[in-house]
């Protein structure tokens, strides 16, 4: 018999318990209640052994039945009440989906890679602030082993640190660069609720409130779905001159750029072009190169809208020119209806009629028109990055009037951003999206506890619902 065995064996005849024996069954010790019984029809004594569970080193007894320790392997006393009670189950979660990047944040911000956790962690489902951190992460479990100082004091003078660190930031991002040439680029802005923010401007929200507004420009990839790189810029950058300074903190060589209207410049172009990078970018509607004569030989069905394409190669360039039926009928209503009330001539409704429906892009690709117009509809997976950062993670709540803090805190939300979307990536994978969304995921997970007692811990019954989602999750979480 182990030692471990005989010594808990020993405790339990301390305790009063009598008639216990331990068996061992394919090498591993289970507990029997073992008594003995008088026959009267054979006159003779005869043995009655009850099974009780399976023996751990770490938990203890296994009743019959359960994964959880026995309730009745310990006396009821005042030790035996929780001393804790963790949130396991979305703890574990958020620790699987984001240990990828661990490694490499621990060498991007040495001093601080604890702290960046805890907040990611506890921001993911919303913002929340730093005065609220330590009580919330105080409430998951440690599956990590870390230590963070999560107090406001700490977490705001990270946030100014890791803000400053571009070195840092750029390791992070080059990271997540690997494994997609695809990069799709696009700005939007937030508003602040400062007015001594120097990175801000003054805009106006929804509402028509001038309210001091910080530009972000955003990469994601096409190949992993995630985001790859958040910078945020002074309220003063126009939208063309921000692209290539992104593409050289990323270092792009042979990479793919999904632009929009807004960044079409010789300058741009060129600059992308002495990069080694290709790009594909629409045209706006008053280009000169609407008059370029291109037929549309090509037809195809996109989510069931027939496009006709054609493409048309000038000098080391590729126009690509398309045609969407239904967009066509709707445009030209919407120029009979203009008309009708006055707002144009019939000269303008004439013009713009000849483009209603066409859409004209400018790339170096070598591509059917069906590849490069199916590519740029990849341009969605930016536009609901940003809105998942804004209203999901709700990052755009700025508070702090330090362009330093400001900078760290839309650092933090890009990291939640990068595990929200892992786990949205899970949720597709397992073709769940029609039932769950990320935070529905962390919430039913958050059931399951882990409950500390005096010298030893359980985790709570695991119910089916949870242990069903798991199998489907394709992870493993929990004890079986």
């Amino acid at each position: 018999m182990e030692e471990w065995v005989a010594a808990w064996l020993e405790q339990q005849r301390q305790m009063g318990k009598k008639c216990l024996e331990i068996k061992y069954i394919q090498g591993k010790p289970y507990v029997y209640h073992s008594t003995s019984v008088y026959d009267r029809e054979t006159k003779k004594t005869r043995k009655v052994s009850r099974y009780l569970g399976r023996l751990t080193p770490d938990r203890g007894l296994l009743a019959r039945g359960s994964s959880r320790p026995s309730q009745e392997e310990r006396p009821v006393t005042a030790l035996q009440r929780p001393r804790f009670v963790h949130e396991y189950g979305n703890a574990h979660l958020l620790a699987l989906e984001f240990q990828d990047l661990i490694p490499v944040l621990t060498e991007a911000f040495p001093d601080h890679w604890q702290e960046i956790i805890a907040l990611v962690f506890t921001r993911i489902t919303g913002y929340l602030p730093l005065k609220r951190v330590k009580a919330s992460w105080e409430k998951l479990d440690n599956s990590l082993n870390i230590q963070p100082d999560c107090s406001p004091r700490t977490l705001s003078t990270m946030l100014r640190a890791i803000g400053d660190d571009r070195i840092g930031q750029d390791r992070i991002f080059q990271h997540l660069r690997t494994g997609n040439r695809h990069l799709i680029y696009d700005l939007s802005f937030v508003f602040s609720l400062s007015d001594n923010l120097s990175l801000a401007e003054w805009g106006h929200n929804a509402r028509e409130i001038a309210l001091p507004q910080v530009n972000l420009a955003l990469f994601s990839g096409r190949e992993t779905g995630l985001p790859v790189m958040l910078r945020p810029l002074p309220g003063s950058v126009k939208d063309v001159t921000t692209l290539l300074p992104s593409m050289d903190g990323l270092h792009l060589a042979d990479a793919i750029l999904i632009l929009d209207r807004g960044f079409i410049s010789g300058k741009v172009v060129e600059g992308i072009i002495s990069r080694e990078c290709s790009y594909l970018l629409p045209l706006r509607r008053d280009s000169v190169h609407y008059a370029t004569r291109i037929h549309l030989n090509d037809r195809f069905l996109y989510h069931k809208r027939l496009i006709r394409g054609g493409r048309r190669e000038i000098g080391d360039r590729t126009l690509y020119l398309f045609e969407d039926e239904d967009l066509r009928l709707e445009e030209r209503k919407t120029l009979f209806q203009r008309l009708t009330e006055g707002t144009i001539t019939k000269e303008v409704a004439r013009e713009q009629e000849k483009r209603a429906g066409r859409i004209l892009f400018l790339s170096n690709l070598d591509e059917t028109p069906q590849q490069i117009y199916e590519l740029y509809k990849t341009r969605d997976l930016v536009e609901k990055h940003f809105d998942t950062l804004k209203n999901e993670i709700q990052a755009d709540i700025l508070y702090l009037s330090d362009r330093s803090a400001v900078c760290g805190h839309l650092f933090v939300g890009f990291l939640c951003l990068y595990l929200y979307c892992r786990l949205l990536a899970r949720i597709k994978k397992a073709d769940l999206t029609a039932e769950y969304s990320p935070k529905d995921l962390l919430l039913i997970f958050s059931k399951v506890m882990r409950v500390s007692y005096e010298g030893f811990d359980q985790i709570t019954e695991v119910p089916k619902k949870v242990r069903d989602l798991e199998q489907k999750l394709g992870v493993e979480l929990f004890p079986k």
